[in-house]
């Protein structure tokens, strides 16, 4: 399934809707490997292939789904990332800001936030002195507006897969966690097998085309990227297979409105010091509201986006993270989603 209007516009303040455990499940699968065939995922939930086919359209249609992403390790390819936040002293030209921002190339993620900050970017450059001239010219502009900002150098992404939808079911998360499909093009041995390393992997114009072309159409099919790509079935695979395997793609991933859902979304700022990696990573993974996390250098060296439903589930989740790294925590701050503008992911 292609869903070619996809521009990552994703509302955090839709109203909640009733999502059926079977849309539940197929979520829950596609988040986890967004090129699953409808065969693979038919077969798993004893459906008719038609019957998920139906279902993804209709979540589309729902604006519950909103579109199918190759995550893109940028570091992997020469290229750096970096969270701005903002704080402005008065939100009166805060549209005319965002309708700016979402114009500029180098800014790749674009929140409208509550909390200590009032936008958060996120931003991909070729090297420090493009970042510097993006940084500028934000800066220069709504210099009478800006009250303080933060910076904070991204070096590594952690996605995680949505058990919160399943929550409520756990024998049937362990089950569709084990879901593989050998066949087709989900390339999940490459995905087991992935490298985990920061060396940088060469990547030749084909290799470009193929990341251009799945970014944010990831369930496109082989012969079409073939086609577009100006190139064939065998060789495409082939390429695709070893920009999995090297860890330029990390993972075929998902966009759902889980505000539809009644979940609101808090990044939390962390300064972590003397921090057992593995296990506070470990505790990430396993933990079912908190969808993906990243590391970072600056006044905070992580970030964690946990999902909640109310100021007062975020206080009870966030209090389970405090309890257990107590020792580490030397300060944080929390922040609110209330809406993203701006999901793009830049290759070149």
């Amino acid at each position: 399934m292609r869903i070619s209007n996809f521009r990552g516009e994703i509302d955090w303040k839709a109203m909640p809707q009733r999502i059926d455990l079977i849309d539940k499940k197929i979520a829950y699968l596609l988040g986890k490997n967004s090129r699953l065939s409808n065969t693979a995922i038919a077969k798993a939930l004893k459906l008719k292939r038609e019957v998920v086919s139906y279902r993804i359209k209709k979540m589309h249609e729902r604006n519950f789904l909103h579109g199918f992403v190759a995550r893109v390790n940028v570091r992997k390819i020469g290229m750096i990332a970096h969270n701005v936040y903002l704080k402005l002293k008065t939100p009166t030209n805060e549209k005319e800001m965002i309708d700016d921002l979402m114009k500029i190339k180098e800014i790749t993620n674009l929140k409208h936030v509550g909390g200590r900050f009032d936008i958060s970017i996120e931003t991909t450059s070729k090297n420090m002195e493009e970042f510097d001239v993006t940084l500028r010219k934000i800066l220069d502009k709504y210099n009478a507006s800006i009250q303080d900002y933060a910076i904070l150098n991204t070096i590594q992404e952690y996605p995680w897969d949505l058990d919160l939808l399943l929550e409520e079911c756990p024998k049937e998360l362990e089950r569709l966690s084990q879901i593989k499909e050998s066949k087709g093009s989900s390339y999940h041995k490459e995905l087991e097998n992935q490298e985990h390393n920061s060396e940088m992997v060469e990547v030749d114009p084909l290799d470009l085309k193929i990341l251009n072309l799945i970014k944010l159409n990831a369930r496109m099919n082989l012969k079409d990227i073939a086609d577009e790509a100006g190139s064939n079935f065998i060789t495409v695979n082939k390429h695709l297979s070893r920009l999995v395997q090297k860890g330029v793609i990390s993972t075929f991933s998902t966009f759902f409105s889980l505000a539809q859902m009644g979940y609101q979304m808090y990044p939390v700022l962390f300064n972590l010091r003397n921090l057992d990696e593995r296990k506070f990573i470990t505790f990430m993974k396993h933990h079912p509201n908190i969808l993906w996390s990243y590391r970072t250098i600056g006044n905070w060296n992580y970030q964690v986006n946990i999902f909640a439903r109310s100021n007062a589930h975020f206080h009870d989740l966030f209090n389970d993270i405090r309890q257990n790294f107590s020792e580490n925590i030397v300060s944080f701050d929390t922040i609110m989603v209330f809406n993203s503008f701006k999901v793009e992911q830049r290759i070149e």
